[in-house]
């Protein structure tokens, strides 16, 4: 039986090259020219390189940008709170704002999905 590898994402930090898997990424934040991802298990990884070129490099069918600061796996979104403007709320518990420029992106998102509702 042939095993497919897992996507997987180097990441160079000043002592490192990290080797993560794509799936992994919870979410990753914009600080400036920094970005942090942030990975299941609790890890944190932060790089000298913009979110812009975060993004380019990520798949834009598994990652959205709910706000300037923020790219979010969408793997990893819990619920999303219908009166806060959209808040996501993520599988480890943190809580990202959407941007109200990026409210329509998100309700797109959803129509994407397979719902249930009442």
């Amino acid at each position: 039986m042939l095993h497919t590898p897992k996507e997987k994402l180097v990441l160079s930090t000043r002592d490192f090259y990290h080797l993560i898997e794509i799936e992994n990424i919870i979410y990753c934040k914009s600080d400036n020219s920094y970005t942090t991802f942030y990975l299941d298990g609790g890890e944190e990884i932060k790089v000298s390189v913009s979110m812009k070129n975060v993004e380019q490099k990520l798949d834009n069918s598994t990652f959205i940008r709910p706000h300037q600061s923020y790219l979010v796996n969408i793997h990893h979104i819990k619920s999303i709170q219908k009166s806060s403007g959209g808040d996501l709320l993520l599988d480890n518990g943190k809580t990202i704002t959407v941007s109200t420029r990026k409210k329509s992106e998100i309700l797109h998102f959803l129509g994407d999905i397979k719902r249930i509702q009442v």
